[in-house]
């Protein structure tokens, strides 16, 4: 049978921290190609690299503490199915016209491809297969001199798949794509 178990998975150290670091990677044009994957273990475990890589890539910055991925796991044993619902919440501070107008532009796109990285130093990849979309998100001034003044979003990925833990650098793993840094 293709689900048979390779190996146990024991308790871990205290040595990880939740959340989502400084910088996430959205692309709306990327065709990410085929990835190389490999097995330390028998099982999937880490994309190294790509081949037939094309899409441009473009950072969003975030402060700590205002991001999160969650990954839903949607099985239905009545109907054979089994797929994992990825979603990513940001916050992106101060709004301002440029800011929304690029917001705009991620909000109409139907197959975003997102990188991310946790507060571990682990790159995430959401979206390979089907993209991400944007499923909620907020323009918001707040109330109080010290609420957010800026956008919330969350973009959201039904995949196959649980999310890729990516090989860094990813300007090296994803060779033929194009990283481009926040001004």
């Amino acid at each position: 049978m293709a689900c048979n178990l390779t190996y146990g998975i024991s308790i871990d150290c205290l040595d990880s921290i939740g959340g989502v670091s400084g910088s996430i990677y959205i692309s709306s044009d990327a065709d990410l190609g085929t990835l190389t994957l490999s097995s330390a273990t028998g099982s999937v475990s880490l994309v190294t690299a790509a081949t037939g890589e094309t899409g441009t890539f473009y950072e969003f910055e975030v402060a700590k503490n205002v991001a999160s991925f969650t990954e839903t796991f949607n099985i239905s044993n009545e109907n054979g199915t089994a797929f994992f619902e990825q979603a990513l919440s940001l916050n992106l501070q101060k709004m301002e016209a440029n800011k929304r107008n690029e917001i705009l532009l991620i909000a109409r796109n139907r197959n975003l491809k997102v990188f991310f990285t946790d507060n571990n130093g682990k790159i995430f990849l959401m979206g390979y297969s089907r993209g991400a979309v944007v499923s909620a998100g907020t323009s918001v001034t707040g109330t109080a001199v010290g609420d957010l003044n800026g956008y919330t979003l969350t973009l959201t990925a039904q995949e196959p798949a649980m999310a890729f833990e990516v090989q860094a650098p990813l300007a090296t793993t994803f060779a033929g794509c194009t990283f481009v840094t926040a001004p």
